[in-house]
């Protein structure tokens, strides 16, 4: 045991410096200060770039390295690559480390190494910081990232309290409001609230241009709705192929149930059943309120 500190954890090492790994680095910079940051990147010109705006105290291209005295590491890369890192760092943890990660999916990566870490004695709690943006890049990382989001905490193999407090409080030091669900809660959940948003965004800008309007004429008219509508299908393509392979099952039922409403919507429009279509209309209306209260 050790005396009670400021600091929910004296070192964090983080895997991968994208958008959310470098704003995790400068948030921990800016709000733990006491916080040895160490970073791993797989190219040099990446990590030279970290350390030159001051983002790490140790920063290797050697993996084992990154993770060496770490109390926390926590996997920032793409879901996909999950599995490689961990086999990687496996030989070079200390039982006591926790490891988390910020993926969007976690079934699948509970499922995977989750497991493996469990098995072999390691401490895996899942987290899903809802932080993000369209860009993404070490350069549009910023520290206040996750100030007033939520991050959900998944933990269905059993990992001690005294650590998953801990890293509730990691999370709620840097902005975030700790919400701890189930794999299969958590996924369901994502995929109508933030996956499916996507793939809509998505057929949006697909569709705007396969009618009988000019690109020129499109682009005129186009406007806060539209731009509103698609931002973020501007988003990475290979990370979110990532993501709807890796949430497939929740995303087919919800992309079905869509479909399912849409039809509802062509049938009334053929009808030009007023009265429907407004109640349609409406409850979409009620429906964002009680969800985005103060938007």
């Amino acid at each position: 045991m050790r005396a009670e500190k400021e600091e929910p954890f004296r070192s964090v090492a983080v895997l991968g410096i994208g958008l959310l790994g470098g704003s995790l680095a400068m948030a921990v910079r800016r709000f733990l200060p006491k916080c040895q940051v160490r970073m791993w990147a797989r190219r040099e010109q990446t990590l030279a770039q970290a350390i030159s705006q001051g983002l790490a105290d140790f920063a290797d291209t050697n993996i084992c390295h990154a993770v060496e005295g770490a109390e926390l590491v926590v996997l920032c890369t793409p879901v996909s690559t999950f599995g490689q890192l961990v086999e990687k760092i496996l030989p070079c943890l200390d039982k006591n480390t926790v490891i988390t990660d910020v993926g969007s999916v976690k079934q699948s990566v509970h499922a995977s190494i989750g497991n493996l870490l469990t098995v072999k004695g390691y401490s895996f709690i899942g987290s899903h910081p809802m932080a993000g943006a369209e860009k993404q890049g070490l350069s549009h990382a910023r520290a206040d990232l996750f100030q007033g989001t939520t991050v959900a905490l998944v933990n269905p193999h059993h990992v001690p309290d005294s650590k998953l407090l801990h890293l509730a409080k990691f999370w709620e030091s840097l902005g975030c409001r700790p919400l701890l669900l189930q794999p299969a809660e958590h996924d369901d959940a994502v995929a109508r609230i933030s996956h499916l948003p996507h793939v809509l965004s998505a057929l949006c800008a697909r569709n705007a241009m396969s009618g009988d309007a000019s690109p020129s004429t499109l682009s005129a008219l186009a406007s806060s709705g539209f731009r509103d509508t698609t931002r973020v299908c501007h988003g990475n393509a290979e990370m979110w192929t990532d993501i709807l392979i890796a949430n497939k099952e929740p995303v087919l039922k919800a992309t079905s149930d869509c479909m399912n409403d849409l039809a509802t919507l062509r049938r009334l429009l053929e009808q030009e059943d007023r009265a429907s279509i407004n109640a349609w209309l409406e409850r979409a209306r009620l429906n964002r309120s009680d969800l985005l209260p103060n938007a």
